[in-house]
Order: structure tokens, then C-alpha cells, then sequence
């Protein structure tokens, strides 16, 4: 007997998703985190849903953009996920003059956020550090001591350096070790792990959106 899977299947699997999500909003309505809620709901349906496409990603990415800069670590997660979303894009583009125009946007795309996100959450650092100084004269005395160092640029940490250095592992191996070592053979590698470790990527941002309405609620 061949088990396939049903769109029954995938609507109950959505439904049990969005569970914890519904509840909150239900018992506990906050207007402030309705972007979230949307994301996480078009999360839901991304990775349960019944025959998705790619592009489907940009409609969760494009609400998280809203709440990326209210704290750095949802700066951190929108880094990591909207390059992992336009990254798992590349397989639209197949004409090989596309393929420089797609990679220097998303290097471009990805720079720009660093630095955005570098000069935001710096300057907010800064903000509270001389507010904080304003109040008691001596804290001032220390701050400025603290900081006269330099600036703390933005970061993801080691996983997440890791993991898009994966991504770089992956499109190398699609674009050169490949071709080079196996030629013909097993065409449908390539876009098999490109598929497979962008899907890892974007179980980590469901898994991390879960955790962070849940605590925030």
C-alpha cells in the first residue's frame, strides 16, 4: 500500500501549528504583535501547507521586516532568514546571465542590512548609555570609560556565521564541485541540498518565532 500525503493532512498539520499562536491571540490580544502573529501563521503554511512554492517564504519575511528593528535579536533572526529566503529564490533564476545579477543582490541586499542593523542598534546602545549618564554623575564617569573603546558592530554569532557559511558551501558545490566531479551524473543533487539546507534554515526561524511570541505574550 502506497502512503501519500493528503491536503487533509497538511490542513490538520497547519491547524496544530498555528495551536499555541491561536490561543495567545485569542486570550491574550496585544495589537503590538500582530505583525508577528502574521508571520508566524504564513510560517505555518509554509512549511505544512499543501503544494508550496518558494516564493511563498517572502510572506512572512516581508511582515518580520516590520519588527526587525525593535530588538536585536529579531534583528538577528530577519538577518539569517531573509538571506536564506532569497538564497532558496536562486533556482528561478536558471539563465546563466542571471546568475551574477541574483548573487550580487543578495550581497548587496545583505550588506545593506548589516550596516542598517549595525548603525541602528549602536546608536540605540548609545541612547540608553547617555540616559542612563544623565541620572547619576558618576555611572557617567564609568559609561564613558566603558564605551570610549569603540563601537560593537552587529553580529549573528557562530551559528549563524556557520550556517551561512553553509550556504556558501552548498552553492559551491553546485556551481563548481559538482559539474567538475561527478559531470552528468546525479543532476538533481545540487538543487536537492539546496533545497534540504534552506529547509533547515527555515525550520530554525518557525522554531524561533514559536519560542519568541511565547515569551514576549
Amino acid at each position: 500500500m502506497k502512503w501519500q500525503i493528503t491536503p487533509l493532512t497538511t490542513f490538520v498539520a497547519v491547524l496544530l501549528g498555528l495551536f499555541p499562536c491561536l490561543i495567545k491571540a485569542w486570550s491574550d490580544p496585544q495589537p503590538q504583535f500582530i505583525a508577528r502573529w502574521i508571520a508566524y501563521a504564513y510560517t505555518c503554511g509554509f512549511l505544512f501547507g499543501w503544494h508550496v512554492h518558494e516564493k511563498a517564504s517572502l510572506h512572512f519575511v516581508i511582515p518580520l521586516a516590520i519588527v526587525a528593528v525593535e530588538s536585536l535579536e529579531d534583528a538577528k533572526h530577519y538577518f539569517l532568514l531573509s538571506i536564506v529566503s532569497c538564497y532558496s529564490l536562486f533556482p528561478l533564476l536558471y539563465e546563466g546571465q542571471e546568475y551574477p545579477i541574483k548573487v550580487l543582490l543578495l550581497l548587496l541586499h545583505s550588506i545593506l542590512m548589516w550596516f542598517g542593523f549595525s548603525a541602528q542598534f549602536t546608536k540605540d546602545e548609545a541612547s540608553e548609555t547617555e540616559e542612563q549618564t544623565n541620572n547619576d554623575e558618576s555611572v557617567w564617569s564609568e559609561k564613558s570609560r566603558a564605551t570610549s573603546g569603540g563601537k560593537e558592530w552587529f553580529g549573528i554569532g557562530w551559528i549563524g556565521k556557520v550556517y551561512l557559511f553553509g550556504l556558501m558551501v552548498v552553492e559551491l558545490w553546485g556551481q563548481i564541485l559538482h559539474p567538475y566531479i561527478l559531470g552528468e551524473t546525479f543532476p538533481f543533487i545540487p538543487l536537492m541540498l539546496m533545497s534540504i539546507y534552506c529547509a533547515l534554515g527555515m525550520t530554525y526561524s518557525w522554531i524561533w518565532q514559536l519560542k519568541r511570541f511565547l515569551k514576549l505574550s
